[in-house]
């Protein structure tokens, strides 16, 4: 018995010795390999991953949810309890913290919160909202804390071809930094969502699914090319392959409006700018009264640069102005004809309260949160009336403090650069079609009451 279990010894030992003597020797190069190994696995794919990642952001939101604290018969008492939110996805558009993502997402928000997710970082934000743009899906955030900030790459999206490798990147299910590949299926999908048509849409087979809403579509090169915005799903629950992307043209176009300094800081140049097919970039408008009309600024005039930049890309070019307000100037080299000038043009403040007051007799506010507390109005949804001067045409039709303007001829006004554009043309005698909610306190409880006017300019 000993001696059959010191023969399973000695051939146990003679079998490692055996695999020892097979083994090859370790290489002093096999950390090269390892290397180039790796180098191998870095496909376009990878690489534009690494590129795009760290601007892609989680958005969650809390939400004020009406709860029954009391019931019975006679009484209804209710309190508000904020309760978590939609999840989704959001994408960084400027160093400085500027976000876009889809207004579904925040709709409804009490609070905003942005956690940045892309390769390892993570650190959670308070973020406020900016602007919406409902027709479109699109949303603007500031996060509260100063950057920088990694920023996408802008891409094109009237240069895409059906058939070319896509890469979705967003918060799927609330899972940060996830990436799903595709194709592009097809281009110019109008698609019905609730009672609305979004037109233009990218369509592709990416797996997206809920939380992916406003992260970001790349193109193989990195560059961000849409907003990844719905899904077709026959379960209604996850992706059946087939997902929809808003395209970076419309973003661009939303960007350009909502980041104009006069709606971000309240400073105007007086002129807004335009963008030819050919990437010129010229003078669209000028305003009656700010500093580019006292420059002698003409509408027409190319763009030849800014700020010592060349003009050759609208959105840029609205960052540059928004990033130039702190120095209280803004340098433009204009041509028209074959002659070309340089300009300084000062920020100025806006001014939309001289002009509604001295014109329609009405001192208007911004509806901020205090305000809500107050009147219970919501923010977006109206400038309030804080004062009527007397004998106006304000008065004359009927304005009171507290009534909430929600449309001036037609267009909605949820800003005070909004009713700036339609004041500033204005003449004595033109008349404006405004749209009013004014709150009543019945034997029922509190109603708004809505009314139409017709009003009269000074």
């Amino acid at each position: 018995m000993r001696s059959r279990t010191a023969f399973r010894i000695v051939s146990a030992l003679l079998t490692l010795a055996a695999v020892g003597a097979a083994a090859p020797p370790a290489r002093a190069d096999d950390g090269a390999d390892a290397e180039a190994r790796r180098r191998l696995r870095r496909t376009p794919v990878v690489e534009a991953v690494e590129q795009a990642a760290p601007s892609v952001v989680s958005v969650g939101t809390t939400q004020l949810v009406k709860v029954a604290r009391y019931y019975d018969w006679w009484t209804r008492d209710y309190v508000l309890q904020e309760q978590p939110g939609a999840l989704g996805s959001g994408v960084i558009v400027h160093p400085a913290g500027y976000v876009v993502t889809n207004a579904h997402v925040i709709n409804r928000a009490a609070q905003i919160s942005v956690k940045l997710t892309g390769l390892g970082q993570e650190r959670e934000i308070p973020a406020k909202l900016l602007a919406v743009d409902l027709g479109h899906d699109l949303a603007l955030l500031e996060m509260n804390e100063p950057g920088p900030y990694p920023a996408a790459r802008f891409g094109r999206s009237d240069d895409l071809l059906v058939g070319e490798t896509v890469i979705a990147l967003g918060s799927p299910f609330g899972l940060g930094r996830t990436v799903s590949t595709g194709v592009i299926s097809a281009l110019d999908r109008d698609i019905p969502v609730q009672n609305q048509v979004f037109e233009g849409l990218i369509q592709t087979d990416a797996a997206v699914n809920p939380g992916n809403s406003g992260g970001a579509l790349l193109n193989i090169l990195g560059e961000w090319i849409g907003v990844n915005s719905a899904i077709y799903s026959a379960s209604g629950g996850g992706s059946d392959g087939i997902s929809f992307a808003i395209p970076i043209g419309t973003v661009r176009e939303f960007l350009i409006e909502a980041m104009r300094p006069r709606r971000m800081a309240r400073r105007w140049l007086g002129v807004e700018f335009g963008e030819a097919p050919d990437g010129t970039v010229s003078v669209a408008r000028v305003y009656p009264v700010g500093p580019a009309a006292d420059a002698g600024v003409q509408p027409g005039t190319v763009v030849v640069d800014a700020d010592g930049r060349p003009a050759r890309d609208l959105l840029r070019l609205t960052f540059s102005v928004l990033e130039a307000v702190p120095s209280g100037s803004y340098t433009l080299r204009l041509r028209e004809g074959g002659e070309t000038r340089t300009v300084a043009l000062p920020f100025d403040e806006l001014p939309v309260a001289r002009l509604a007051w001295e014109r329609l007799g009405l001192r208007t506010v911004e509806v901020t949160q205090e305000v809500t507390e107050r009147t219970g109005y919501r923010e977006g949804t109206g400038l309030l009336v804080a004062a009527v001067r007397e004998k106006s045409p304000a008065e004359r039709i009927g304005f009171q403090p507290n009534d909430l303007l929600v449309a001036v001829a037609d267009e909605r006004v949820t800003r005070l650069d909004d009713l700036l554009v339609l004041l500033e043309g204005l003449r004595g005698g033109e008349t404006l079609d405004v749209h009013l909610l004014r709150p009543q306190e019945t034997r029922f409880g509190r109603r708004v009451e809505q009314w139409k006017a017709r009003l009269v300019a000074d």
